[in-house]
């Protein structure tokens, strides 16, 4: 059955363009709003919600039209901490349900449904951020006398080797981890000019404390800055530097493992009686015991353990609470392999380790960013008790290498792995859902990349293309969420699988791609510079062939961007943008190019170039 015309004009999201408070206090009745056609025979609509189980329905009234759509608002209380709710609009050919997840005909499951959180604190400084990640051993070498001495200590038998800046990763079974590049913070701060420059404010570093490898995830002391990276004196100027330009810092931290080297792991494996004892799983001492996907250098930490949930977290001097103190503040954490922590065959503590680390972290800073490294479906710890956002591979990531590059990145066994490009309604619907399973104010933090220390870079799932990868760029800076640039892919660095992946940034400036460069500054700068971009709502206007078409409204912008990533021009595309309650007459702006369009009969029409991006601002 064909849907009508109108239904694509039927519209609410989480945003304050929808919701008189998007984060209410418990008790708070809000005010939500349906924006309907005025052609729709839309004869009344009811906000449903469930407190205590309990379905309730609150009639709506058209407060308000424009030239195209009449605007239903009605009452919703913030009645428990997770607040679902739904539409019901009637018309004389039956009733309409509109879901975060669609507009249907059927009354469908309550995960679907939208999510208004109470009493959630929020980090609201990330909607002002564009993250740089950065390998502190790769980026910058600002004291070469700290850099690990050649042979200083050997792992699995391979002995500590000093690299040349140019020179390439070698293979983990030729450098065994311990080859080092020399980089530090004292070189990130250094660099601080040309990170201002590009236009990020904000630093996410892989960890920095004590370790035997070059990538520090096999800690052992997570009280100290590694003395190779400078120590904790170090930190403390990074963080008085990037204070003073109004930049913020995340840190690292393997919560779900130590090293093998780690004091409290030596203890535990010595003597079953040691303080220690209970933070792992031993089967059988000394050799006996959980590790990570059964690497035995990093023994798995266990959450049945009160005291380390003590020592982690909970406690007054807990490991996350340390570093967000004075003199080191550090503005949030991201959580190394969160999908696994707290979960081991029988034990299944991960959510209560969730709620615990962010009862613990925002009582320390309310405004702290707490996010976990997730591959998968991560939404279960994104409901608003626990993480404020997940590296959203499988939300935006993933179907991003999938649609632009045809690259399966997110199925990891052999044989398993689609080689055609993602179509675009299926690229629409994923990203869809894992939008409409968490709360909108989550949905529009989630932290975004094109790549990172753990997989490929853009560049190279591009397959070198450069048109390909400002594609993603575009989708990354204008898509809900909190963007994050891989260090050194604003300028064109390449690499394969890990640790190709984490080449030295090259400072000859020769080497780089000056084009791309400043193709990365214009996409940033529009982001950070764009109200609608930063915190705006969503609505998909058409996603067929090789287009995809959304708009973006805060109360003080609308914008609407067309991604197509054909290999020729797409000319005289038709847009309705009706159906994103643009008038006719109405004047579309391109903030990247500057051309002017004007809206006739309910469409736009343009020539999208290949494998670009436009960005149309709406006027009046």
């Amino acid at each position: 059955m064909t849907a009508p015309h109108w239904v694509s004009g039927v519209h609410h999201d989480g945003s304050s363009v929808y919701v008189s408070n998007p984060i209410p206090r418990m008790g708070e009745v809000v005010t939500v709003t349906v924006r309907v056609p005025k052609d729709a025979p839309v004869t009344a609509v009811f906000v449903r919600t469930v407190p205590d189980g309990e379905a309730h329905f609150a009639a709506m009234t058209p407060t308000r039209e424009d030239a195209v759509s009449v605007f239903w608002e009605g009452p919703l209380k913030a009645h428990q901490p997770r607040n679902n709710y739904r539409f019901k609009l009637l018309t004389p050919h039956g009733a309409f349900h509109l879901y975060q997840s669609g507009l249907a005909r059927y009354d469908g499951p309550d995960w679907g449904d939208f999510i208004l959180a109470a009493d959630l604190q929020t980090p609201e400084w990330v909607h002002e951020t564009v993250f740089y990640q950065i390998f502190p051993d790769r980026f910058a070498n600002g004291d070469p006398s700290i850099t690990p001495p050649e042979g200083a200590w050997d792992e699995g038998g391979i002995k500590v080797t000093r690299r040349s800046w140019d020179d390439t990763p070698r293979p983990w079974r030729e450098s065994g981890a311990v080859e080092f590049f020399g980089g530090d913070l004292i070189g990130i701060r250094e660099k601080l000019d040309y990170l201002q420059a590009l236009g990020v404010n904000a630093l996410y570093l892989t960890p920095i404390f004590p370790s035997y490898s070059n990538h520090r995830y096999n800690i052992h002391d997570f009280y100290s800055v590694d003395p190779y990276l400078g120590g904790d004196q170090a930190l403390i100027d990074l963080r008085n530097a990037l204070s003073a330009r109004g930049m913020y810092l995340m840190l690292d931290v393997t919560h779900n493992h130590t090293g093998d080297r780690h004091p409290w792991f030596i203890a535990a494996r010595q003597d079953p009686n040691a303080p220690t004892a209970d933070y792992y799983t031993f089967h059988s001492r000394p050799d006996g015991y959980e590790s990570w996907l059964g690497v035995k250098t990093l023994p798995k930490l266990n959450y049945k353990s009160e005291k380390l949930r003590d020592q982690m977290y909970a406690g007054k001097d807990s490991v996350l609470r340390y570093w967000l103190r004075p003199p080191f503040n550090i503005d949030g954490w991201r959580l190394d392999v969160a999908n696994m922590a707290g979960r081991q065959g029988a034990v299944q503590v991960g959510h209560k380790v969730g709620r615990g680390m962010r009862a613990a972290v925002k009582e320390e800073n309310p405004t702290a960013y707490l996010i976990g490294e997730h591959f998968f479906d991560s939404t279960p710890h994104l409901q608003g008790n626990e993480f404020d956002a997940v590296m959203d591979y499988q939300g935006l990531n993933v179907p991003i290498w999938r649609w632009v590059a045809g690259y399966d990145g997110g199925s990891w066994a052999e044989g398993s792995k689609d080689p055609t490009l993602m179509p675009t309604d299926a690229f629409a619907e994923q990203l869809r859902r894992f939008r409409a399973a968490v709360p909108w104010i989550i949905a529009n933090q989630q932290f975004h990349q094109l790549c990172s220390h753990d997989t490929m870079r853009f560049l190279t799932i591009c397959g070198g293309s450069t048109v390909k990868v400002k594609l993603g760029l575009a989708l990354l800076m204008t898509y809900p969420g909190v963007p994050c640039v891989y260090y050194g892919d604003e300028i064109g660095l390449d690499g394969g699988k890990d640790p190709d992946n984490r080449r030295p940034m090259p400072w000859d400036e020769s080497r780089w791609d000056h084009d791309l460069l400043a193709y990365y500054k214009a996409f940033i700068a529009l982001r950070r510079g764009s109200p609608a971009l930063k915190t705006g709502g969503f609505q998909d206007l058409h996603a067929e062939g090789n287009t995809y078409v959304f708009s973006r409204q805060s109360p003080d912008q609308h914008v609407i961007v067309i991604a197509h990533r054909g290999d020729g021009p797409y000319k005289a595309f038709q847009l309705n943008v009706r159906a994103a309650g643009v008038a006719d007459g109405a004047a579309l702006t391109d903030l990247i190019g500057g051309a002017a369009h004007t809206v006739v009969n309910g469409y736009v029409t343009l020539d999208v170039d290949a494998f670009s991006v436009v960005v149309l601002e709406v006027g009046g």
